[in-house]
């Protein structure tokens, strides 16, 4: 649908409380308010209550409370929580652990009594970084490593190269993305899991190549594209990616990153009937 953009005449609330309630809640989680917030816990978090006991339930959304809206830290210590929370520092212990086994928050230590607490994020997304970044992601974290998992960060899936061409822009975005898989667990029983996309955008490609790239015809938005199937992050070489050259109406960001992968990366998904294109027929180099 084309949005030309007129004016709409300004109508009455039908239902004033419920429709002011509401117009509320959305201009005070906006991301341009940065003073206040409606109480807000992620829609996920249903998920786990049958595996908590009452007081980490009520533990949880302290720190949901206390969080900084930047960072999702909090530094207040278990002598300071057990009083506001009325509860013994025993039992704000015991549900730190119940938080921390099923993967809602992360506590690390500062080497003082109080320990920084991260909530850890429900919601898949994709995140923006350097080259150099992503790198060290893979060394520090060891998310490279054959077999590795963290409880944080989840497992490394599969490495993605996009070739993204979006409408309004002359140029082709190449981005490298790394898909990792975070899977929520009591015991034998999954409870949730996510996928998080870190990328870095790739360096132009060679007008020729781009040109080529943007001409290829194709009957959808997603095409394969045929290159060499390894790719070098830091020290380690990985010898299978999957390449896609997508074509989109939006400018590239984290958003239109994160839906892309999402949709690529689906379990079902079926790529039978998607048009191949090889980077070698183009004139292009290999990664």
């Amino acid at each position: 649908m084309i949005d030309l953009g007129l004016k709409q005449k300004e109508t009455l609330f039908q239902d004033t409380e419920s429709e002011l309630l509401s117009e509320f809640y959305l201009k005070s989680t906006a991301k341009s308010n940065k003073e206040f917030r409606f109480a807000r816990v992620d829609s996920n978090f249903i998920n786990f209550l049958p595996y908590l006991k009452d007081g980490a339930v009520k533990l949880y959304l302290y720190y949901a409370a206390a969080a900084k809206s930047d960072t999702g830290a909090s530094w207040h210590s278990v002598d300071t929580i057990s009083k506001k929370l009325d509860a013994t520092e025993r039992s704000i212990g015991n549900w730190n652990r119940q938080l921390e086994n099923l993967g809602l928050i992360f506590r690390a230590s500062s080497g003082k009594r109080s320990k920084t607490t991260f909530v850890l994020p429900l919601t898949g997304f994709a995140v923006k970084m350097s080259l150099e970044r992503m790198e060290q992601v893979f060394t520090d974290l060891r998310l490279s490593e054959a077999n590795e998992a963290s409880r944080i960060f989840g497992r490394l899936q599969s490495i993605t190269k996009l070739y993204i061409k979006s409408q309004g822009s002359e140029a082709i975005t190449g981005i490298l993305c790394v898909r990792l898989n975070r899977v929520f667990a009591a015991e034998d029983t999954v409870i949730h899991n996510i996928d998080t996309y870190i990328f870095t955008v790739l360096p132009p490609l060679d007008k020729d190549t781009d040109k080529k790239l943007s001409e290829c015809e194709g009957k959808g938005n997603v095409v394969i594209v045929d290159e060499e199937k390894k790719v070098t992050l830091g020290r380690k070489v990985f010898e299978s990616i999957n390449s896609f050259l997508v074509r989109v109406p939006f400018r590239v960001d984290e958003a239109l990153v994160y839906d892309i992968m999402n949709q690529l990366t689906k379990s079902d998904v079926d790529f039978s009937d998607v048009d191949h294109i090889s980077m070698q027929d183009l004139g292009g180099k290999n990664e």
